[in-house]
Formats: C-alpha cells, structure tokens, sequence
C-alpha cells in the first residue's frame, strides 16, 4: 500500500503540472515538446488508460517526467478519483463532498439497449429541473467494480409527458446489483418524482432497467458517492 500511495503521488503531481503549466506556457506562445507513445503496465499487464467517455488519453513525457491521467490510471487501481472545479482539487480514494464522485452519464456503459440521453438536463412534471440525467433506452449496465458506496438521484415522468393519455402505461425503473435487484419504482401521470439513495456498497455490476416507455421518463441528478 506504501509503494501504491507514493505512486499515485507522483502521477497526481505529474497530472496537476501537465494540467495547469502545459496551457500556460502554450498561451505564452512557448513551444513545449513531449514525447508520446508511453506504454503503461500494471502488474506486468498492459493497460490502455482512457479517459470518463472511454477515449484513449495519451501519455507522455516532458523532461524526463513521464505524465499520466488520473482516472485512467485510478481507474486500473481501482480506486475513485473526483475533481473539485470550485478548488481545482483532485481527490483519490473516500472523499465526503457535497457532490458525488462521479455522475453515471459520464460512466462509459459495458452494454446497452436502447438509445440513452446522456448527461442532459431534464425537467421533471412537477417543473424542477435536473442535472446529470439518464434517459431513454431499455437497459444500460456499468461495471462499478466495488468503488462506490451510494447511488442517488431522482426518477420522475418528464415534463412534456405529464398529460395523462390512455397510451402511457406504467413507467418502472428497476435498479440491479450484480444481478440482484438494489431498487424499484414505479412513475406515471400524477405521480411525484422518486428520490433515490440506495446503498451499492460492494457492487460490481450496476443495471438500470426500464420496463416500457423509457422516453416518457428519466434519472436525473444521478450520482455515486465513495
């Protein structure tokens, strides 16, 4: 654990002086040369870090220090990692926030069904709007591999959907841990939005699950939290 603290030191140092001292210099009209094309191996095996959308993120070196993303390589250890905008902090491992450590729309999925909106803000039919939100197809699966210990968020019919119509039936969200359902409710015309705040702790596998009409409804403001 020692060996992976100081590790994860240094390549937070490196992240942090490639993310504020690379632009500043490019914006001084500085010329920086680096040297791409850095294999990364954890434990022998080879890894391809990528970044929160599940794009490749190059590493590289600059004067001798090689630089690596954060959440690539968190990710490979296993370990949540949140940036804090507000204090350009990043944190590595349990941090208690006031927002979660990363919202599920900027998960990449492991399967899908369905056409889903990612990351939109919605408008719940009470008028409320949502941030963060997840909508519009039949399932989504996301490998959590045991990082989170809370899932929270909000489920409710969408504003535009709120007139009751004899096509609409019950729109049910079923939420699975590892195959095992976590959470289930139920939405429709004249029913107030759901919180959710379920425990994950442990999980592996994390499904969300609609039974019909998936564009009649969404998640919003849906977070996991260390």
């Amino acid at each position: 654990m020692k060996r992976i603290g100081t590790f994860l030191s240094g390549m937070l140092a490196a992240a942090l002086l490639a993310a504020l001292v690379l632009p500043t210099l490019a914006a001084s009209g500085w010329t920086v040369t680096i040297q791409p094309g850095i294999s990364v191996f954890l434990n022998d095996q080879k890894i391809t870090p990528r970044d929160a959308n599940g794009n490749p993120v190059e590493v590289f070196t600059y004067k001798g220090t090689t630089y690596l993303p954060v959440r690539a390589i968190c990710d490979a250890l296993n370990q949540p990692v949140q940036w804090d905008g507000k204090t350009r902090s990043v944190y590595i491992g349990e941090h208690t926030g006031t927002e979660p450590a990363v919202w599920v729309c900027d998960l990449d999925y492991f399967d899908k069904d369905g056409k889903w909106e990612m990351g939109e803000t919605t408008k719940d039919n009470l008028g409320v709007e949502h941030r963060h939100s997840v909508h519009g197809g039949e399932h989504i699966t996301y490998k959590l591999n045991g990082r989170y210990s809370r899932l929270t968020g909000s489920f409710f019919l969408l504003y535009e959907k709120r007139a009751v119509s004899s096509t609409l039936v019950d729109i049910r969200l079923t939420i699975y841990g590892d195959n095992e359902k976590l959470w289930s409710g139920v939405v429709n015309c004249g029913v107030d939005p759901l919180d959710l705040d379920i425990n994950v702790t442990g999980v592996e596998e994390l499904k969300l699950s609609f039974n019909a009409n998936a564009h009649c409804a969404a998640i919003g403001d849906l977070g996991l939290w260390t």
